[in-house]
């Protein structure tokens, strides 16, 4: 969490606050219709602000696409892994991030309230689990705070973003490839996933079900780790074919298979190794993924990354206690996770250039979720709004 500033840092450092934002900026608002307008929006409205961000790239998220289908409770400007450039800030919130103007950065979506008080942010690194940022608590976040909130542009669906005393963010590089700065949440996401939690490491044999954002962003964490083998599941569907394809091109082996039931027996089937490390479910198989638990070695680890409806069958507990095996369930990431996807997608070894990019501007928003609702929009899963465009 951010410390508070010092009376000396901000006049030392007052003189940096940054150029004036443009008199108009524009942004793509979503509406609990499920429909998106463009409109433009007066920055000035913002007066609480502890600083501007303008956006890159606002990469679209599976979480994104369930609260828009939902129904938003209010307009919104939508977008929370953004990446963006800092173009003004407050005297405090420049000591207390400790970043300049003109720094490039990525957010995290998290808007932790900061109190003493709060279990969550008195504990280090544990911040996403605050009760203000729990998505099934008070939504406080990044892409989902209303447009009668201040300026309205709390979300990376515009050219400009208000940044809060609350915001997370971490610097990146200057020369890091916007098609990959992109990536940055989610492959932290799998980075805290698959190695932090699952202990994938190098000679690992690692099992994806999933060929989605986060599948895909799972192959490249176990990629950068040095992985022996990687196996990714998916359907016999366009977009999940489309998909396959793309982790094969990343070097993973790929199975197909429709019937969720037998999950188990189609990874049991993959006979290249005596089961495996790590196996990822990002779909949220429920029941069906628990029983995958047969095919760990030993030491190894069930990942539930996914929210599942399936019933959860009997757990075979002899096998995970002779095993030494674990389940655990994840969300999010941990700020170290952040800190490691940014080193590794610098270095360049995790695949993630062999992903296409499909990038939209501010217009094109609405008729992109309208086409990834009914499943006629594009395959690859790395959609990202750029507002540039």
């Amino acid at each position: 969490m951010q410390d508070q500033a010092s009376p000396v840092a901000s006049t030392k450092r007052a003189r940096t606050l940054g150029a004036p934002l443009p008199d108009t900026v524009r942004a793509a608002v979503s509406l609990p219709d499920s429909t998106t307008v463009v409109e433009t929006i007066d920055p000035a409205l913002g007066t609480t602000a502890a600083g501007w961000l303008k956006v890159e790239s606002s990469a679209l998220c599976g979480t994104d696409l369930d609260l828009y289908q939902q129904g938003l409770g209010h307009p919104t400007v939508m977008g929370h892994h953004v990446i963006g450039e800092i173009v003004s800030l407050s005297p405090a919130m420049q000591w207390s991030w400790d970043v300049e103007v003109g720094d490039r950065v990525a957010l995290e979506e998290y808007l932790p309230c900061g109190l003493a008080s709060c279990e969550a942010c008195s504990q280090p690194d544990v911040y996403r689990f605050c009760p203000d940022a729990d998505l099934w608590g008070g939504q406080r976040r990044v892409g989902m705070l209303g447009l009668h909130e201040g300026s309205g542009l709390h979300g990376g669906n515009a050219e400009y973003m208000e940044l809060s005393a609350r915001t997370v963010l971490h610097k990146l590089p200057r020369d890091l490839d916007s098609n990959l700065a992109a990536w940055t949440q989610p492959f932290a996401n799998a980075v805290d996933w698959v190695i932090n939690i699952g202990g994938a490491k190098s000679g690992s044999r690692v099992a994806v079900i999933g060929p989605g954002y986060h599948g895909v962003a799972a192959v490249a964490a176990a990629t950068a780790v040095g992985a022996e083998e990687i196996v990714v599941l998916g359907r016999n569907s366009r977009t999940s074919r489309d998909r396959l394809e793309i982790a094969e091109a990343m070097g993973a082996s790929i199975l197909v298979n429709d019937n969720a039931g037998s999950t188990t027996a189609a990874l049991g089937s993959h006979g290249k190794g005596n089961g495996f490390d790590v196996i990822v479910d990002t779909v949220g198989l429920g029941g069906p993924a628990l029983e995958t638990t047969e095919h760990l070695r030993k030491l190894g680890r069930l990942v539930l990354a996914g929210l599942g409806d399936t019933p959860v069958a009997e757990v075979n507990l002899k096998t995970l206690v002779r095993g030494a095996s674990g389940v655990v369930g994840v969300r999010g990431r941990s700020p170290e996770a952040v800190t490691r996807s940014i080193e590794l997608l610098a270095a360049g070894n995790t695949g993630l250039e062999h992903v296409p990019s499909i990038d939209v501007g501010l217009d094109g928003v609405d008729d992109l979720f309208r086409t990834l609702l009914d499943r006629s929009g594009p395959s690859s899963p790395h959609v990202v709004i750029r507002p540039a465009l």
